[in-house]
């Protein structure tokens, strides 16, 4: 009963995973949780962590109103905290200890900040002329959230005179150990990738991000993000891929494209990115111009680094102008379609064909599976009618589609003109079941 757990004490905290047994993501999280409870004892912290299963305490997770799990909440007097960015042991434990104490190391001579710069190849040290001022607060938010990182802060003036630092900032600092045996290309290299922001927007007016060579001379690998700059919800999408960008500087480089902006129209018809699809994530890898769309209608930390951990394990799926025509594609109920068959099936003037478009991933496609195969057995002796489906995402076609995953579109026989059907909702989907087909016209609920 969480409603029992101290709330006075502000040296009580309880942190909580919740999980579902069996799922691969949970597993490996579930591991490095016991890791870092280990550790946390052994240190004597008065930190405490448990488990919740979700498939057991569906009551628990109800009245939590827990959306998506694996997931991870700290208990601390009564207020809860949460983070997506969690994946190992150390980073655990460091998020806790920051949460719960100091999030940046008081850096209060040269000697120790040459210390602490030396100690990792990459350390973020805040520049404060005191060390408890509005900026340096936001520095040390920052901090909490960003584990995965050695934070320092300081407000010695001989600091500031050794760095040349004349106002309140916050500098990165990354390391490059150079020898006798570095070539200046590798050294170019690594200044070019480290000048750069983490996100590069393409504007229309120049290429990604000021020469397109300079940018294939860094990565040949690029994670687009395709979003609208003036929707309600872009920052929280933006920051989401940025703080993924972070893992992948040198290689993958991570660009913004705004569907917003008129003059990025060439730039969606190139990479057959439909509106309605927006806001997505795909890279492109420009050595063979093979694009690869992440698995999720979701843009998060999370999903985009696995899509690009995927793709550089060379086990992301490609989207191509046609995945191969599937074996026995036309011998069941609801026929497969593929880039290379389509046009030949959809186009036929003797027959009546319905297609829904669809992406794997989609769980909204995923629900209309089951109902597609029922109208699918429905037509299934009807020699001028075809219930077909095709993943769009996996399939270059030349047809419009305006709506969102999944859509449908009607070709009726002898005008060859496409039809589009919008349906309003899965609740309605039961129509499809008594849908009657006219040779030649629309289809009539």
């Amino acid at each position: 009963d969480i409603s029992e757990w101290p709330k006075a004490e502000l040296f009580w905290f309880e942190k909580m995973e919740f999980y579902v047994p069996l799922s691969g993501e949970s597993h490996s999280l579930s591991l490095e949780f016991v890791k870092a409870a280990a550790q946390l004892k052994a240190e004597s912290s008065k930190i405490r962590l448990g488990v919740v299963d979700v498939s057991k305490e569906k009551d628990l997770i109800k009245d939590l109103n827990m959306t998506g799990t694996p997931s991870l909440r700290f208990y601390m007097a009564g207020i809860i905290v949460t983070s997506s960015d969690l994946r190992t042991a150390d980073h655990i434990i460091t998020w806790l200890k920051r949460k719960t104490g100091r999030s940046a190391e008081p850096i209060k001579d040269v000697s120790q900040a040459e210390t602490f710069l030396m100690a990792e190849d990459l350390v973020v040290l805040g520049f404060f002329k005191e060390l408890d001022n509005e900026k340096a607060e936001v520095f040390y938010a920052a901090a909490t959230d960003i584990p995965n990182l050695p934070f320092g802060v300081t407000k010695s003036r001989h600091v500031f005179n050794k760095y040349e630092i004349t106002t309140e900032t916050v500098v990165l600092f990354k390391k490059y150990e150079i020898s006798t045996e570095t070539k200046k290309e590798d050294l170019m290299q690594f200044i070019k990738v480290n000048e750069m922001d983490l996100v590069m927007e393409y504007n229309g007016t120049v290429r990604i991000p000021c020469t397109l060579e300079q940018v294939n001379a860094i990565s040949g690998s690029h994670a687009i993000l395709f979003a609208n700059k003036s929707e309600e919800n872009f920052d929280k999408i933006y920051g989401e891929f940025e703080m993924a960008a972070a893992e992948f500087r040198g290689k993958v480089l991570f660009v913004l494209i705004n569907t917003d902006e008129h003059r990025n129209g060439r730039m969606l018809e190139y990479f057959r990115v439909r509106y309605s699809e927006t806001p997505l994530v795909r890279i492109v890898n420009l050595t063979d111009n093979v694009q690869y769309q992440m698995q999720s209608e979701e843009v998060t930390v999370d999903k985009v680094k696995d899509h690009c951990l995927t793709y550089l394990d060379g086990k992301a799926k490609p989207k191509l102008k046609s995945e191969p025509i599937p074996k026995n594609w036309d011998k069941l109920p609801v026929k497969e379609l593929v880039g290379m068959n389509f046009e030949k099936v959809a186009f036929n003037d003797n027959k009546n064909v319905f297609v829904m478009f669809y992406a794997p991933w989609c769980k909204e496609c995923q629900a209309f599976f089951s109902l597609w195969e029922k109208l699918g057995k429905v037509y299934e002796k009807h020699e001028s009618v075809v219930i077909a489906r095709i993943d769009s995402t996996a399939n270059d076609i030349n047809v419009l589609l305006q709506e969102r995953n999944p859509s449908f579109k009607f070709f009726p026989a002898v005008f060859s003109e496409k039809v589009s059907w919008a349906q309003a909702g899965h609740k309605k989907m039961e129509e499809f079941l008594i849908l009657k087909l006219d040779v030649g016209g629309s289809p009539n609920p």
